[in-house]
């Protein structure tokens, strides 16, 4: 089958609802896939060696993720789909890409986009101020105005702070309870604690929940398929605080970082706006090139061009409207990622190149596998993001390991440092299950090549080291405990 064939299939499979699976693939696809799933790539490369590639269904093992779906958007459509593993660790019901899975925070896109439908209908106005239209509820009364704009983009002060969800047979809260921070909502009540400076807050979408809900009188969910899944094809798609019945059958279960399945499967989440969202990997790929047809002027009946222009525009900190535009190539680019407990997923597509993936996963401690699988996908089609960082090493000396070797605090967390005959290996919860080979890049200097991080031992004249400074993402000073 020739390519423009091969493409219109897969629209007519995502469209009718067939399942991908059942579509005849070209050999020479096959092995791009294969590829795909043997070249798993680590984060760091020493310098002057080749990096090696890894297998996806090594790298669920040792991270323990029981399931994974992916749908690779190529030339403007779903080049493929594919599940791996099962939906509960232990089971045999196996991910296909029909599977459903928590979103997380890969719900706030989705939420952008049924405002800014909204606001272009006139039914809403981006810049008013919400407490215009809020009933029962209100922001901050008397203090400055916010708009859905500013709570879209994280610019309108509201606390930043995690929702966790509910675990199965506990009382979930009532959207009021989350809002005024009451009991049994687990959160701080959603009151301004600062000014227009970026903050990201998952509270701040659960104002625009109750502020959407209010002004249309009409449920979230309900205004969320009618504007967005249903004129998508997102059919297997909803937001719900959790799932009953087939839908249920049709769900991963989310895992903890030993790879067991949560009690009652999943956590509860009220907060339909920002992690509300259960969903597909191909329906959400269906949101993206949505995204991508909108920017190019090509989908006016769902989003204008303006429209989709003002969420692909950054407004502080590099986020849009419902969207993280920050990354490492050229080629712009929009993303989200998604995190609940049990579940971690990544939406990321170019804006311009019809090329694009939705990862989803079952399993709390999957963000180093999505990244690995990332590389990969990266590699296979020549994506400027998503390369490994290349890093200089020199030879170690294994006569100071002695000083180094301990348990240090840092932060909320404790890293260990031991040695293993000329070897110096570092484990920690942000490291993952196993210890990892610590590399030196200087006497006193190190870096793993499973973490873009670093670690520094500060001399302490030839005794052992009492300090460390520990760069992941920002630097982090520790103290010897032992």
């Amino acid at each position: 089958m020739h390519k423009p064939a091969l493409v219109s299939a897969l629209l007519l499979a995502l469209t009718s609802g067939v399942a991908l699976a059942q579509t005849a693939v070209p050999a020479a696809l096959e092995e791009r896939i294969a590829r795909v799933e043997q070249g798993l790539l680590l984060p760091v490369v020493v310098q002057g060696q080749s990096a090696t590639g890894m297998s996806l269904r090594d790298r669920m093992a040792y991270w323990r993720v029981p399931g994974v779906s992916i749908a690779l958007i190529n030339h403007g459509a779903v080049e493929w789909a594919r599940g791996y593993g099962v939906t509960d660790a232990g089971g045999t019901q196996a991910v296909t890409p029909q599977t459903l899975f928590q979103a997380g925070s890969v719900s706030k896109p989705v939420t952008a986009a049924l405002v800014l439908r909204l606001a272009a209908a006139a039914r809403l106005d981006l810049d008013e101020d919400v407490n215009r239209r809020l009933r029962g509820w209100q922001v901050a009364p008397g203090g400055p105005a916010v708009s859905a704009r500013a709570l879209l983009s994280h610019t309108a002060g509201m606390p930043e702070y995690g929702l966790t969800g509910y675990a199965a047979g506990t009382v979930m809260p009532t959207l009021a309870q989350v809002l005024h921070g009451q009991a049994p909502a687990s959160n701080p009540p959603a009151v301004r604690v600062a000014g227009q400076e970026y903050a990201y807050s998952s509270l701040g979408y659960v104002v625009l929940q109750q502020y959407l809900e209010d002004a249309l009188q009409r449920p979230f969910a309900v205004l969320a398929q009618d504007e967005v899944l249903r004129p998508l094809g997102m059919k297997a798609t909803l937001f719900a605080p959790s799932l009953e019945g087939p839908q249920a059958a049709q769900a991963a279960a989310g895992h903890d970082l030993d790879g067991a399945v949560l009690a009652g499967r999943w956590r509860r989440h009220p907060e339909l706006a920002p992690t509300g969202l259960w969903s597909t990997a191909p329906d959400l790929a269906r949101f993206a090139l949505a995204l991508q047809r909108s920017a190019a002027g090509q989908y006016p009946q769902w989003l204008s061009a303006p429209a989709s222009k003002a969420m692909l525009t950054p407004v502080s900190n590099e986020y849009g409207l419902g969207l993280e535009l920050d990354h490492a190539g050229s080629t712009a680019a929009f993303h989200h990622s998604g995190s609940t407990i049990g579940y971690k997923a990544l939406l990321f597509a170019y804006t311009q190149t019809g090329q694009g993936v939705v990862i989803l996963t079952n399993g709390d401690g999957a963000w180093p596998l999505i990244e690995e699988l990332m590389r990969s996908i990266a590699a296979e089609y020549g994506w400027e993001d998503y390369r490994p960082i290349s890093r200089v090493a020199m030879l170690p000396q294994p006569a100071l390991f002695d000083q180094f070797t301990g348990q240090y605090k840092v932060g909320n967390t404790t890293l260990q440092v031991t040695r293993a005959g000329d070897q110096l290996m570092l484990a920690g919860p942000p490291l993952g299950p196993a210890a990892l080979e610590l590399i030196a890049s200087g006497p006193y200097d190190f870096f793993v090549r499973e973490k873009d991080a670093t670690l520094h031992f500060d001399p302490n004249q030839g005794r052992p080291v009492q300090t460390v400074t520990f760069v992941d993402g920002r630097p982090r000073p520790g103290q010897r405990q032992q």
